[in-house]
């Protein structure tokens, strides 16, 4: 799978869970060629190793360059092909590894697991402009202990075209008889199963199954296109076959955006019943040799001079900023590019840590509503 966060959106992060049910290979090919130790990560005060995704913000060409004027030191990068071969890299560089990005749903499992860094927000020059909502998660926290800091977020709702399509403010539309045959769906179950639980006002997070699969067989059945690549997704919205269907925020917001073939009109929306959510954080790992470089990493990262250069540059594929002053200060198009409402964070169903058999439970319906059976 394609892992540049620019050309496919939230794909990698709302597909890790399908990955990570695969743990034993996923981690063996994340980890392949990983053998790290504190003398091969960097030698010296002046050089931080950052585990991150390709192509996702922190590698942009100008960053490593801005990080060392700022504070003197050199940016390594460790990429990552999953959440779960991220825990694993951290876990097995004993030290070569300063900081990580693990998301809301995974970074639990590192914390069980002593992987990070308790943090000072006294140390956090940015913690009090990150969204309450994001900052007070008890997911980033234990016994009172803080553990990571909000960096980005986004949402898996509803796309359409505003000149086929209405009403569009509701997940409906997605099972609307009058647009069979016309629908795009995202190509994952972590996805489609909470949106249908939302469309069904069952629990998004534990849904009766026994009402979702039939549902789930009624969407896919309504569907013309299932796609897992966006190019997929922008060639059948170009070619006028699709009107309504499901994404992710930040990709589509790019796509519609870029004023791309067919997609004039066409809208992302977090419908009323809401949306799939999920929050990528910085954290530092437990073993860093690096403590002060690391704190001035997550500063840099969470920053107004970051973050709204991100953001403004439409080809960087920037998601919405957790810091609430920077978007704040971002440009209306830019707002509704990002789809950075913050009205809408309450709306979001976020990706939490889910039982491996729940999340299995979950991947089985969707397989066999696709299989027919």
């Amino acid at each position: 799978m394609n892992r540049s966060h620019g050309s496919t959106g939230r794909r990698r992060r709302s597909r890790i869970v399908l990955a990570t049910l695969a743990a034993g290979a996923a981690v063996a090919v994340g980890l392949a060629g990983c053998s790290l130790s504190p003398s091969t990560a960097g030698t010296g005060s002046d050089t931080l190793t950052v585990a991150t995704w390709k192509g996702y913000g922190a590698d942009l060409s100008w960053v490593a360059a801005e990080f060392k004027k700022e504070t003197g030191a050199t940016v390594k990068y460790q990429f990552i092909d999953s959440e779960a071969s991220e825990l694993q890299l951290v876990s097995k560089a004993n030290g070569a590894i300063d900081v990580a990005l693990p998301n809301i749903q995974y970074i639990g499992q590192g914390i069980d697991q002593g992987l990070f860094h308790s943090l000072d927000t006294a140390k956090l020059t940015n913690y009090s402009d990150i969204y309450p909502e994001f900052s007070g998660r008890k997911e980033i926290r234990k016994g009172g202990d803080l553990y990571g800091i909000p960096w980005t977020w986004g949402s898996s709702g509803v796309f359409y075209d505003s000149a086929k399509v209405s009403p569009a403010d509701s997940l409906g539309v997605l099972w609307d008889p009058k647009y069979k045959g016309q629908i795009a769906l995202f190509d994952d179950p972590t996805v489609l199963v909470p949106l249908t639980a939302l469309y069904l006002g069952e629990d998004p997070q534990n849904p009766d199954m026994a009402k979702v699969t039939p549902a789930l067989q009624k969407l896919k059945d309504n569907a013309k296109l299932l796609y897992s690549s966006s190019d997929d997704l922008a060639k059948a919205i170009a070619s006028g076959s699709v009107v309504a269907g499901t994404g992710d925020s930040g990709s589509l917001g790019s796509l519609f955006a870029s004023k791309a073939a067919g997609t004039a009109g066409f809208k992302y929306e977090i419908p009323k019943e809401g949306a799939v959510g999920w929050i990528d954080n910085w954290a530092i790992a437990a073993k860093t040799q690096h403590l002060d470089l690391a704190y001035k990493w997550l500063n840099y990262m969470t920053s107004p001079a970051f973050l709204a250069k991100w953001a403004n540059t439409p080809a960087d594929a920037s998601p919405a900023p957790a810091n609430k002053s920077v978007v704040d200060s971002l440009p209306a198009a830019t707002m509704d590019r990002l789809q950075a409402n913050p009205d809408k964070i309450s709306s979001l169903a976020l990706q939490l840590p889910q039982p491996a058999d729940r999340l299995q439970s979950w991947v089985d319906a969707w397989t066999q509503v696709k299989a027919g059976s």
